[in-house]
């Protein structure tokens, strides 16, 4: 039998018996978790979630610690399929920015099922428009400004505090509309009379 060469010790190998490197990239980005927990007050392992890169993920774990003002984790999945349904929206009406980004779905702009890909795309996004539009239509909610709260909060990546409950009213719009977050059941006012 062909001897191979000596195997190094001490060294985690994975399954395949490669050499791991995890370790290796556990400490790669330190100073940037670092300042994440420094800047953001997260915890190392809330510094490495891949939320904390996001102000909108940032509130999500925030939420999920209770111990400040944030967004639930149904609320942060209603934002993600916002941003993708908003992202295939541009790509469907060939927007310039979303064209630079990558092309289309269903195989491109050529492909055989792009034109019903465009078309639900477009659907998707205006059915959304419209969710939210009637949430800001309801008199408790006439106040609230939920399209700079999603715009400056969710697309822009900004932190603005005040604006947090209007994108919490949005987000729910948004997950209500797609079936993500469940509608509250609403008491009649007549329904304790009798």
């Amino acid at each position: 039998m062909a001897k191979g060469r000596p195997r190094k010790s001490n060294v985690r190998r994975t399954k395949s018996g490669a050499i791991s490197r995890a370790a290796s990239a556990y400490h790669e980005n330190a100073e940037a978790i670092a300042l994440r927990m420094r800047v953001f007050g997260l915890t190392e392992i809330e510094a490495r979630d891949q939320k904390a890169s996001t102000y909108v993920g940032r509130l999500c774990l925030a939420g999920i610690r209770k111990s400040t003002d944030g967004i639930s984790e149904a609320q942060y999945d209603a934002a993600v399929a916002y941003l993708e349904a908003q992202q295939n929206f541009k790509r469907a009406v060939k927007s310039p920015d979303a064209l630079s980004t990558g092309s289309g779905g269903a195989s491109g702009p050529d492909g055989a099922g792009y034109d019903t890909w465009c078309q639900r795309a477009v659907a998707k996004w205006e059915g959304i428009e419209a969710a939210i539009q009637t949430e800001q239509g309801f008199h408790e909610n006439r106040g609230a400004n939920m399209w700079a709260a999603l715009d400056y909060l969710l697309c822009r990546d900004q932190g603005m505090p005040h604006m947090i409950g209007d994108l919490r009213l949005a987000l729910n719009a948004v997950g209500h509309h797609l079936g993500m977050i469940a509608r509250p059941v609403k008491k009649h006012p007549n329904a304790n009379a009798a």
